[in-house]
């Protein structure tokens, strides 16, 4: 009996932890209005600035401010920052090499006040200075859609994969009581 609460345990805490992991890298997209395009210098152990001078290895991160509530002006302001950084060859795997043209194009939709679709994976964590990090930026259409199927795909076959190992862990507990 304590052995199998620890089994279903254990495969609880598995899942929410590979849930928050999906969570955090898979795709999402979003609807919004970018309001503003900034480059700060950073090092590995943050932003440099007169207080934290430059101590290593130093790379310039792009910033994009946006704004979600174009659609109700008299509501609260929905402002929402994203990182705009190349993933490369290494994890996340999306083969990210193009962080200075994507910021270009932010540019661009920032002058024309254009309403625009962002593709992120990441969260906006404000107390580790943590920002999602845009994958890519094009220009919104009536027609335009924020589902993302590749979020919904590896949702769905975590889901599968953890009722699967449930219901095998049921039938194995069953058949040795």
């Amino acid at each position: 009996m304590i052995l199998k609460r620890i089994a279903y345990s254990l495969v609880a805490f598995l899942a929410f932890i590979s849930f928050l992991w999906l969570d955090f890298y898979l795709p999402q997209r979003e609807l919004a209005l970018i309001v503003g395009t900034e480059v700060k210098r950073v090092d590995s152990d943050g932003l440099v600035t007169s207080r934290n001078p430059a101590d290593g290895q130093v790379r310039d991160v792009y910033y994009i401010s946006t704004n979600r509530n174009w659609d109700d002006p008299t509501g609260p302001i929905k402002e929402r920052v994203f990182r705009n950084e190349d993933t490369g060859l290494w994890f996340p795997f999306y083969f990210k090499f193009n962080s200075a043209d994507v910021q270009a194009r932010a540019k661009a939709f920032e002058q024309n006040k254009e309403l625009v679709v962002i593709t992120s994976y990441g969260w906006r964590l404000n107390m580790f200075s943590m920002f999602p990090n845009i994958v890519t930026i094009n220009q919104a259409t009536p027609e335009t859609s924020t589902y993302s199927i590749r979020r919904y795909i590896g949702v769905g076959l975590w889901a599968a994969f953890f009722v699967t190992v449930t219901v095998w862990m049921r039938r194995r507990f069953n058949k040795n009581t």
